[in-house]
Formats: structure tokens, C-alpha cells, sequence
């Protein structure tokens, strides 16, 4: 359609439609394209009566039902981070047994390696695992299970993984069934530390906790309390300016800092008790 014509059409089916969007059907050219998401069929008949006198020159097609968020994810290549190599049901795993593989298709929680806060998580774990092992493990905040089933794998200990959202610790159990590591994994719907389960596995000995700043500040005096002595927490979430407020509250707790990693403007650090 011309140009002219978007905003008459946005405005026909904006009433009914879940989402619409207008973009030109190549660059510099004179025709537009205009798509809509409905909750079902839409009154063709009440579509053409919004578009009045235009309606003859739009032609209005149903768009075949496809599965878009698997589609988006087969354009993602895989992410390697250390030994650890997290990818789609769609890739093939890496060719060197040595790595970690962790399947991870994208879905409706946080964490499929892509971020650079979840790969600064995961390239710190590669760390750690040289130099320690780890018998309590909490991952709080797992969205995906991305990083508490890379715990599972590295260190074969049952993992603690939490987050307030019940749809993620779904989402993130049946990862864990994927990557065969269910047996190893504990979900648990839960905010912060407030929950009879987590308070009964404290101390932990290593904590992952990739969520966002002001939440992770506001935890240091309970990331404290739930901490092991000589354990690790890892922090990630946060970008290069929030790093000081965050660590200042850590420090306050008497935690140190022991590593930091950067990338993309977001920021890791790795803690020690």
C-alpha cells in the first residue's frame, strides 16, 4: 500500500488486533506492508468498513501460522563461553567432547547464553571449576536453567534453583529434563531467600545470582547470612556504572572482590566470604 495509506490501516485494525506493525517493503520504496497479530479470525467485514474508502485498493491476506520464536532462534548461532557451549535443539553439539554441552531453546524465561551477563556467569563458572568443587548450589533467579544445569554438569551436585516467577522454574525444570540433569536440579518458587527450602539447604558453598542491580544490592546483608564460609557468589546483571554501588553493599557484608569480567558495557563479578 502507499505510504499515505499506513495510518488509516493501523488505525482499522489497532481496535481488534494484539499487535501491529507497518514497515516498507524495500528500502526506499514506495510500498508499505502492514501486519497484524488477532487472537483469532478477524471480522473481515468490520476490517473493511474501518478502511472506507481505501478498502478496494488494500488487499487483505492471512498469514500462514508459523512457529516464530523457533524460527528466530534457528538464526542463533550457538555461544561459547569457556568449555561451556550452549545452543538450540537445532544445532549439533560441538565436535570436542571436552566442552559442556547445554541445549537451551528460546522460550518465555531469561537465559539462552546470548546475554552478556548470562555469558559472563558462565565464563566464570569455567574459572571456578579449575580451581574448586562445589557441594551446595544455588542459583537464584534461574530464569531459563541455563546456568544451574551448567552447575549440574560441572560439578554433579543436586542444584537449588530458584526464581519468583512459577512460569520459569517450569520453563527451567524441563530444561533440566532435556539436558538430562533433572535428577540434579530442585526448583523452587521463591523470592529473594524467603523460603522454608532454601533456608534449610543454607549455607551454600557457590551462589549464582544473575538478576539486576538494585535487587542484588538489596540482598547483600542475606547473600551474607546464606553464604558458606570460603564460599563464592557470583553477581551479574549489572552494568559497568552499577558496579561500585553493588559491590559497596557486598563490601559492607565483608565479601571481596576476586574477579571480574566485562563485556558488552555488562559487568560479573565473582565474590569470595
Amino acid at each position: 500500500m502507499p505510504k499515505a495509506d499506513v495510518g488509516i490501516v493501523e488505525d482499522a485494525l489497532f481496535p481488534d488486533a494484539l499487535s501491529v506493525s507497518s514497515f516498507e517493503t524495500a528500502p526506499d520504496h514506495p510500498l508499505w506492508l502492514v501486519q497484524a497479530i488477532y487472537d483469532g479470525e478477524p471480522d473481515r467485514a468490520a476490517l473493511r468498513a474501518g478502511l472506507g474508502s481505501i478498502a478496494k485498493r488494500i488487499e487483505i491476506r492471512a498469514v500462514p501460522a508459523r512457529n516464530w520464536v523457533a524460527e528466530s532462534q534457528a538464526l542463533a548461532p550457538p555461544v561459547a563461553a569457556g568449555r561451556y557451549y550452549v545452543r538450540g535443539s537445532h544445532s549439533p553439539r560441538h565436535a570436542s567432547p571436552s566442552r559442556t554441552d547445554v541445549v537451551i531453546d528460546a522460550g518465555m524465561a531469561f537465559g539462552t547464553g546470548r546475554h552478556a551477563s548470562t555469558w559472563g556467569c558462565l565464563f566464570a563458572m569455567d574459572r571456578l571449576r579449575r580451581m574448586r568443587r562445589f557441594a551446595r548450589i544455588l542459583d537464584l533467579g534461574t530464569g531459563s536453567g541455563v546456568l544451574a544445569i551448567a552447575a549440574a554438569k560441572t560439578w554433579r551436585r543436586t542444584i537449588l534453583a530458584t526464581d519468583s516467577d512459577p512460569v520459569a522454574v517450569a520453563v527451567a525444570l524441563e530444561n533440566a529434563r532435556i539436558n538430562r540433569v533433572h535428577s540434579s536440579m530442585r526448583g523452587v518458587i521463591a523470592r529473594g531467600f524467603a523460603h522454608r527450602v532454601i533456608r534449610k539447604s543454607a549455607p551454600f558453598d557457590f551462589i549464582l545470582a544473575n538478576i539486576l542491580a538494585r535487587p542484588l544490592a538489596q540482598l547483600a546483608p542475606a547473600m551474607r547470612r546464606n553464604t558458606a564460609r570460603r564460599g563464592v557468589i557470583v553477581l551479574s546483571g549489572l552494568l559497568a556504572k552499577q558496579e561500585n554501588w553493588v559491590l559497596g553493599a557486598y563490601r559492607r557484608q565483608g565479601l571481596r572482590l576476586t574477579m571480574r569480567i566485562a563485556r558488552e558495557g555488562w559487568h560479573t563479578l565473582v565474590l569470595a566470604a
